[in-house]
């Protein structure tokens, strides 16, 4: 009796002690005798777990998971991420690879496979838009207009093809922890993919589903964090689609001087808070139209408050000196992140609102005649 009672409690033992253990083993084509190192994601940082040494081009790893849900891992070979896992408690995953990570294969999990997959397309489309930019380069240089903005047009369809395959793949996979990495992936530009604040609702879709499978997941509490935060942008977004808003968001962001310049400088004008990106020829046009409506009505009242969403400072200081634009002008090189996109909630530009003398936001996006007329009959 005393035998069997041993034999079941070390067989609990062994089921217990070996729950959290997962294996990772594989080969790595052009690597005999060296070290790739490990590491785990932390929501948005990777922490380095081990250095794994690698005999005859082959690796074998016992892994201590941090939870019972699954989490993210990567393979990396000098600066290079060669290989990606989904690992779940007791999971075997077995794997091939080169030094680069171009040839990777996978077994032993499908959420493993559905993120080789995510990350196989992020690949096909960073090509796509290196190869489209650098064929807008060359338009621009000669000054082929009409041949760059075709350019432009595909690589916003490239963009809008990238969301809808991310879109799809939530939709297919509603339960897979995939979809977390997918709902912040970026376009090649640092774009989000998911910038739209209507796009709050598919993360709480994620959320939902996640939360009924992994509830004690770290991914699922920040995505509550983040539909939070998401959430009052939209709130703030809506206000400002009211008519005759009441009040508007102060910026203050640095100039091509480093200095703080802030939109209540102006209270008590009419005045044109522009969102814009130097990099586009587009808007750079645009400006000299700007720039034509800031002579006429200037000494009436009317300025122009101008913010870059430009991740290259350099250029776009360039770009202001170059075109002599007379109005304030910031940027503080976060791009989509800066703090007067995410207080407007701008999803794309160009983007203006238009705000009376009593701080009232009172048109956006009015191009043209429609803005000039506007802003006439705000200055009388």
């Amino acid at each position: 009796m005393r035998r069997l009672i041993a034999f079941l409690v070390a067989g609990v033992l062994a089921i217990s002690c070996g729950s959290d253990k997962s294996i990772i083993k594989g080969s790595i084509k052009g690597l005999n005798d060296s070290k790739v190192v490990l590491k785990h994601l932390a929501f948005n940082t990777q922490e380095i777990v081990d250095t794994i040494p690698v005999e005859e081009g082959k690796i074998f790893y016992r892994l201590k998971t941090h939870s019972d849900s699954p989490e993210f891992y990567y393979l990396y070979y000098n600066s290079n991420k060669i290989a990606s896992f989904v690992i779940l408690p007791g999971n075997e995953i077995k794997f091939s690879t080169d030094t680069l990570g171009n040839k990777v294969i996978s077994e032993g999990s499908e959420e493993t496979l559905l993120l080789q997959e995510i990350e196989k397309n992020a690949a096909k489309v960073a090509f796509k838009f290196d190869s489209l930019v650098k064929v807008k380069s060359e338009y621009d240089s000669v000054g082929d207009t009409a041949s760059s903005k075709s350019v432009d047009y595909q690589l916003g369809s490239l963009y809008v093809k990238q969301k809808q395959g991310a879109i799809k793949h939530i939709y297919t996979y509603p339960n897979s922890i995939t979809n977390v990495p997918l709902l912040y992936q970026q376009f090649p530009n640092g774009l989000p993919i998911f910038a739209d604040s209507r796009d709050v609702m598919l993360f709480k879709r994620v959320c939902d589903s996640l939360s009924n499978k992994y509830p004690k997941s770290t991914f699922v509490a920040n995505l509550k964090d983040e539909i939070a935060k998401r959430d009052k942008i939209l709130a703030l977004n809506d206000k400002i689609e009211e008519a005759n808003i009441s009040g508007h968001p102060d910026i203050s962001l640095p100039d091509i001087n480093s200095r703080k310049r802030s939109l209540s400088e102006f209270e008590g004008n009419v005045i044109l808070l522009s969102f814009w990106s130097s990099q586009d020829v587009n808007q750079k046009m645009m400006n000299q139209e700007l720039l034509e409506l800031y002579r006429k009505y200037n000494d009436k009242g009317f300025e122009i408050y101008q913010v870059s969403v430009d991740m290259d400072k350099t250029a776009w200081a360039r770009a202001v000196t170059d075109q002599q634009l007379p109005w304030i002008s910031v940027c503080d090189g976060k791009g989509p992140n800066s703090s007067g996109v995410v207080s407007y909630n701008v999803n794309k530009v160009p983007s203006i609102f238009l705000i009376s003398k009593d701080g009232s936001i009172v048109a956006k996006d009015i191009f043209g005649e429609e803005l000039e007329q506007k802003v006439s009959s705000l200055l009388r």
